[in-house]
């Protein structure tokens, strides 16, 4: 019913090889930057008063 060759194999082992590593660069795009935000410390803004307005 199916005519499976080598090279028909090497296309589909190929392709999943080639969508795994395209699904894990995409996971590791999207987790990497949260991971960096959820670690990096908060700082909250200041700004520093002229003398005139602490008066």
């Amino acid at each position: 019913m199916f005519n499976i060759d080598t090279a028909d194999l090497q296309r589909v082992v190929t392709a999943i090889v080639g969508a795994l590593v395209l699904s894990t660069a995409c996971v590791g795009a999207a987790v990497v930057p949260a991971r960096a935000a959820e670690t990096a410390p908060v700082q909250a803004a200041q700004v520093q008063l002229s003398d005139e307005l602490r008066a």
